[in-house]
């Protein structure tokens, strides 16, 4: 006789099968489930009918009524609904993205009062970039914003873009991919309609258009924000940089990759 039989039959002559049964209706779930694990006996015991239907009735009332046929699918109906469904699910690893920022190309626009006051296109490899160098004549809330751990894209506006918050200023980006020539809209002629004067930024949001491809993935917002050396009511503000965020969704370039590739790409050919 093995060494682990020996154990066994050792476990099944010290606790009788009368203990186990009237034990076993007290404990918890996953507590029944690992004494399935110590013997051939307590498993047994342990994967009665009885104490699983128990356990889902205290779970999911509903499935113990007889106007449903839950119970009568096999006799091991309860056993397999509380092992598959009420462990917690365990946490998924991101899919490698398809897309690299190499393949990017992303096109900035934007205006004042529907005039274009500027325009630029910035590889995907660029707006990684964080502004490493103060500009001059920041604030310290600023210098503070701009080196936080807090994922976003940049893009440096150099020379400075002069804008009048109390215009309609808006702004639009598209990205295209480079590896198959199509392009998908990020922000279309969104308003900056927040001004934060304390920290200095002008702040605009969109909605991201999805590919119906994923018609469940909805609401899902960019926000683009102005950084500005001051921010004073009725003055003209002097912009050195542009931020693009992702905060309901992505914190991390694979993330941001992930959800770039579920955008309602078009064709340009």
């Amino acid at each position: 006789m093995s060494r682990r039989r020996r154990k066994n039959r050792a476990i099944e002559d010290t606790i009788p099968g009368e203990v186990l049964r009237a034990v076993f209706p007290l404990l918890l779930g996953q507590d029944l489930a690992a004494c399935m694990c110590v013997c051939k006996l307590w498993r047994e015991i342990a994967r009665d009918y009885y104490l699983w239907s128990q356990l889902c009735a205290k779970r999911w009332p509903s499935v113990r009524s007889t106007k449903g046929s839950l119970a009568k699918v096999s006799p091991n109906s309860y056993f397999s609904l509380y092992s598959r469904f009420s462990r917690k699910p365990r946490s998924r690893s991101m899919p490698a993205p398809k897309l690299t920022f190499e393949d990017l190309e992303f096109y900035l626009d934007i205006w004042s009062d529907e005039q274009s006051i500027f325009s630029t296109v910035v590889p995907g490899g660029i707006v990684r970039n964080r502004i490493e160098t103060d500009p001059q004549g920041i604030s310290e809330t600023m210098r503070t914003h701009i080196h936080n751990d807090t994922y976003k894209l940049t893009v440096a506006v150099s020379p400075r873009l002069s804008v009048k918050l109390d215009d309609c200023v808006m702004v639009s980006l598209l990205v295209r991919r480079l590896d198959d020539e199509r392009v998908a809209c990020i922000v279309d002629k969104a308003g900056f309609d927040y001004v934060d004067g304390h920290g200095n930024l002008a702040h605009a949001y969109e909605y991201l258009q999805i590919s119906p491809l994923y018609p469940f993935v909805s609401n899902i917002r960019v926000w683009v924000a102005m950084l500005l050396l001051n921010a004073g009511e009725g003055e003209s503000q002097e912009v050195f940089g542009i931020e693009l965020d992702f905060p309901d969704v992505a914190s991390t370039d694979n993330e941001l990759l992930c959800l770039l590739e579920i955008l309602d790409w078009k064709s340009i050919d």
